[in-house]
């Protein structure tokens, strides 16, 4: 009966996803990130919740209503934000754009920032022991056992701003934005990324181009042959890397899997969407005490690794190296404060920070300042990455960001005002 109530659950939300597409593509194209988490987290929260032993908990799960929780949760975010943009959309930003000569040049400055980047970061890797290559270095150690560990603070782990530039460049530049693409997804199973990067980097990669159609996109010519082709072969190379990966290592002996397909099953459906499952069992199916500590929002996976992962021994050293478990957020919430608080505490930042993010991201875009919205992306995939994984550190310098960007706008728009009424006046 639980079973036939959770793919309920999730054909209401394909349902909403649907209604809201149908007239708001573009916002949720812009979120898509939540929504990619949504679709690889319920199925995930189905599976774990008609029982399964979670490896990374060392427990048997059960029914606790999980799914339902998250599907709410969901909802809730999407409505929030179609709220903000509507709200936003009746103020105006500032969009600074580079020009040479009365040209603007923003596109060239993108295609010289992309092509510097990825040789930086290919000579980095010749230069280092891959993980593609070596199995004692894994995609977590890369960084710390490459020649020039420095870079990974300023390009960060998969240098997802690079597939976004390439998108903005790809009406002018198509074969070039093509070839570099194929590029940065060859860099990043290098130094051993797998699917992570491909999702993201295809969907950075759309933005853009999505943003910027007038018009409904002719997915049909835009999904021509070749990129289908590359995307099949991309995903393909993608799937023999995990597997021989998990062939080498049974990650998942723990639980009698020793197959590789059978790893990559239980991967992605009993270990997406576990430590949702963790929290609404212990903090609203069994009302655990709540931490009322809203900090923990800082390093909210780390707050729910140490409470739930079934071996402490080396964990802070894992930790420290930067492995983790997936989806923190919005599991961390419930571990702070009691439902109502938890959904009431999510609208607060959804607007303050995921919203405002977006919405600035998307004006910068349209508006053809391509050079500050590469910079805003950055910031913008920062801010999806807290509201996915609980890590609310990194959205300290997007606060500061947002903050200084409103009051430069108001102070702009503020003195153009005053001037334009001082010209009519005299």
């Amino acid at each position: 009966m639980t079973l036939f109530f959770n793919i309920f659950l999730f054909a209401v939300f394909f349902l909403f996803l649907y209604l809201f597409a149908k007239k708001n593509f573009k916002l949720l194209f812009i979120y898509g990130l939540l929504v990619f988490q949504g679709i690889s987290i319920i199925p995930s929260l189905i599976y774990i919740e008609e029982g399964i032993f979670i490896s990374e908990q060392g427990r048997d799960s059960f029914f606790v209503g999980a799914t339902l929780l998250y599907v709410l949760y969901f909802i809730l975010t999407f409505l929030v934000i179609l709220a903000t943009f509507n709200t936003l959309n009746k103020f105006k930003t500032v969009t600074p754009r580079f020009s040479f000569k009365n040209k603007q040049v923003d596109d060239k400055i993108v295609l010289l920032i992309v092509i510097f980047s990825l040789l930086i970061l290919l000579f980095n890797a010749s230069q280092s022991r891959l993980p593609l290559f070596d199995s004692e270095v894994s995609r977590f150690e890369y960084w710390e056992y490459s020649k020039f560990p420095f870079l990974n603070k300023i390009f960060g782990n998969v240098s997802i701003f690079i597939p976004f530039s390439l998108g903005i460049l790809y009406s002018r530049y198509k074969r070039s934005s093509i070839v570099l693409m194929i590029v940065y997804f060859g860099y990043n199973f290098l130094i051993g990324q797998k699917f992570s990067p491909i999702v993201s980097g295809l969907f950075s990669f759309l933005l853009p181009i999505v943003l910027t159609s007038n018009y409904k996109i002719n997915w049909k010519k835009f999904l021509n042959k070749r990129i289908l082709i590359s995307v099949v072969l991309i995903f393909s190379l993608a799937y023999f890397v995990i597997y021989k990966r998990y062939e080498q290592r049974t990650p998942y002996a723990i639980v009698e899997i020793y197959d590789p397909n059978e790893a990559i099953f239980y991967r992605i459906f009993g270990l997406q969407g576990h430590l949702m499952w963790g929290a609404t069992e212990s903090y609203v199916y069994n009302d655990n005490e709540f931490s009322y500590d809203i900090s923990d929002l800082s390093y909210g996976m780390h707050k729910l690794m140490y409470k739930f992962a079934y071996s402490q021994e080396g964990l802070e050293d894992s930790l420290e190296s930067g492995f983790s478990f997936t989806n923190g957020y919005p599991s961390i919430l419930f571990l702070i404060f009691p439902v109502w608080m938890a959904l009431l505490l999510h609208v607060l930042l959804t607007i303050g920070i995921l919203a405002f993010m977006g919405w600035l991201l998307k004006e910068l875009v349209v508006h053809k300042a391509y050079v500050l919205s590469v910079i805003v992306y950055q910031l913008f995939n920062w801010t999806i990455y807290s509201f996915t994984m609980g890590y609310f550190y990194k959205l300290k310098f997007c606060v500061v960001f947002l903050v200084f960007y409103a009051l430069v706008s108001f102070f702009y728009f503020r003195a153009k005002s005053l001037n334009k009424k001082k010209l009519i006046e005299s």
